[in-house]
């Protein structure tokens, strides 16, 4: 008798290398049936602020990472199932459907995705495993909630294990369920190919391969080496690793990039600083995930991690203004179109641009995040909603009123102002 086959729900973790919970599941022995479920509700413009939670360009780097999945587990004898609607609904008719022997995915670590696994586990045998971060729940020496509240704490805490275990390769075989009879609903999608959007200024190709491609021509260009120099600068050569979308949605391994920035530290030890400075970004990564798992919802609302009263307002027409570049100030307005017509921006950008929102216009920042969520590529809850708190000083930062003298940094990191001059000549419908 055929043995029954686990379905492996892929969420942010759209890879085969060094994917601890599809290692998991192919532990059992059994075949696979690898799933991805697309919620409309990503897509729709029905949300308070009138735009969706998953931008045009966002969207299509999704589609593009799941294709390249698709194309991977072809070569593993295996397939992806792509399906639309609500999770909560499509994963238990699947597992009924097939009479699955159980349901295996990465665990999250936001309010929303850990809801929506609590209220899966009530209708199937979900098994979840930690993966997208350097150091798990389960290797510290310390209970999540009690994760330290500052970065600094945090980092010293985690670096003090003497183990961080090495990437896994990505498996060669996937079995597959030697014959399926899937129920009529829900009804599985097709694969349609995807274009480039005409107005992105750079386009990232979303996926694994894409990704690995990206990430071994930034250390064969050496941009590691130089990354405490160039890393405040809004453009040039390597300002950023320009890995973050990779990074968002699980196509690479932040322990994999972890490895070889280390192997790079000691073949090159004149340029430890940067190299390190550039690890400790995988180390914030992971200070956000665990204070989300220890602080919940209060991520989710105006007053933060903070007791005190926020002090922004639902100011809609000051928040348009911000959103679409037109607040007079050159360098916010100059980012904000970066952002919108390619959906990225620099980390100097990003602490500018929701400084000047909370503590200068005083909207609310949840509304900034929001508009984040929609436009970056590199969209992460954690990272998104934790670095929002931080920088409008409702979280983690002990200096809750810092402030930033836009002059002062437009000098600095854009000496030359060719940054504000070819953004400030932009709009997101060029």
């Amino acid at each position: 008798m055929p043995s029954k086959p686990v379905i492996y729900w892929f969420r942010n973790d759209l890879r085969l290398h060094d994917n601890p919970a599809l290692l998991e599941a192919l532990a059992k022995k059994s075949p696979l049936f690898p799933v991805f479920v697309i919620d409309p509700q990503w897509s729709s413009n029905e949300t308070p602020l009138g735009f969706p939670r998953m931008g045009a360009l966002r969207q299509q780097f999704l589609m593009e990472s799941l294709g390249e999945l698709k194309e991977a587990l072809e070569k593993t004898g295996n397939t992806l199932h792509l399906f639309r609607g609500n999770t909560i609904d499509i994963i238990p008719k699947l597992y009924r459907g097939l009479k699955a022997s159980g349901v295996i995915a990465q665990r999250e670590y936001a309010w929303e995705e850990i809801s929506l696994e609590k209220k899966l586990s009530q209708q199937v045998t979900l098994e979840l495993h930690w993966g997208s971060m350097l150091y798990q729940p389960d290797q510290v020496d310390f209970p999540l909630e009690k994760s330290p509240f500052y970065y600094t704490k945090f980092k010293n805490r985690v670096t003090s294990l003497t183990f961080l275990p090495l990437p896994a390769k990505a498996p060669l075989e996937i079995p597959a369920p030697a014959s399926l009879n899937l129920p009529k609903q829900p009804e599985e999608i097709p694969f349609s190919p995807t274009s480039p959007l005409p107005q992105a200024e750079r386009h990232f190709k979303g996926g694994e391969a894409s990704g690995l491609m990206s990430l071994d021509h930034y250390f064969n260009d050496q941009g590691p080496l130089h990354y405490s120099e160039t890393r405040n600068f809004f453009e040039g050569n390597h300002f950023s690793s320009l890995l973050g979308p990779w990074l968002a949605n699980g196509s690479i391994s932040p322990r994999y990039f972890y490895h070889r920035l280390d192997d790079l530290k000691q073949v090159h030890p004149d340029h430890r600083e940067s190299v390190q400075t550039l690890i400790e970004q995988l180390i914030w990564r992971d200070n956000f995930r665990y204070l989300f798992l220890r602080y919940g919802s209060k991520f989710f609302t105006t007053k933060g991690l903070r007791k005190s009263p926020p002090g922004m307002f639902d100011d809609r027409e000051a928040f348009l203004r911000w959103k679409n570049g037109k607040t007079g100030q050159p360098l916010i307005d100059s980012l904000m179109r970066q952002l919108a017509i390619t959906g990225f921006m620099s980390n100097r950008g990003r602490m500018l641009v929701s400084f000047y929102l909370a503590k200068e216009m005083k909207v609310n920042w949840q509304w900034g995040a929001s508009w984040f969520e929609s436009a970056l590529l590199d969209y992460d809850v954690c990272s998104n909603y934790g670095n929002w708190a931080y920088q409008s000083g409702r979280g983690t930062d002990s200096r809750v009123n810092r402030r930033f003298n836009l002059e002062k940094q437009a000098a600095k990191f854009d000496p030359d102002g060719h940054f504000v001059e070819k953004w400030s000549k932009r709009t997101p419908q060029d």
